[in-house]
């Protein structure tokens, strides 16, 4: 259950050790927190914001005719997803390659080897019609991470926001807080 760096390592491993293997992601991507919201973007966010740094010290650098360096933070997102998507496809890639099945929904853990399944856009109820139930042997649970907030305080999504909210910014208001997951390389 989860396809982030735990659930993907160790579900190419059990396909290579012989095993029938599914993954269960309700994200749009595989991945999970580290390749899609965290690790791998914010480092490719502080990647330009490095180059920016060096840009502005060109003179101290030796370099010249540089004179007034800034961002534009659509390329700076376009270069982000581009990289994201990359290791993303990358994964994908590796199911189709070791024969791991993507099933595309929310787990829970039933009990005795069984988990039931629904559908991704979430308009089923775990229990209704239609919820899968699979079977398994064993069960890997690497579910991951989220934002959260702490005792007291509000993620509004305006004045306090997400990490998740955090790294799809382009402008950032002088007024505004960011709850983190942990999940930050």
């Amino acid at each position: 259950l989860g396809s982030g760096p735990g659930g993907y390592t160790a579900a190419i491993r059990a396909s290579q050790l012989g095993l029938k293997v599914a993954v269960v992601e309700r994200a749009p991507q595989l991945g999970g927190t580290c390749l899609v919201w965290g690790c791998i973007p914010t480092k490719a966010l502080l990647e330009n914001a490095h180059a920016l740094k060096v840009a502005q010290e060109a003179a101290e650098w030796g370099v010249t005719g540089v004179t007034a360096p800034g961002i534009d933070m659509t390329r700076v997102h376009a270069r982000k997803d581009k990289i994201v998507t990359g290791l993303t496809k990358g994964i994908e890639f590796l199911f189709k390659k070791n024969k791991i099945d993507w099933i595309k929904g929310s787990a829970r853990l039933l009990g005795k080897g069984k988990i039931e399944v629904t559908a991704a856009a979430g308009a089923q109820v775990p229990g209704a019609p239609g919820a899968q139930v699979l079977t398994a042997k064993e069960i890997i649970v690497a579910t991951g991470s989220s934002p959260r907030s702490v005792p007291g305080i509000t993620i509004d999504k305006t004045h306090i926001i997400t990490s998740d909210q955090a790294i799809h910014l382009k402008d950032v208001p002088k007024t505004m807080a960011i709850m983190g997951s942990g999940a930050v390389g």
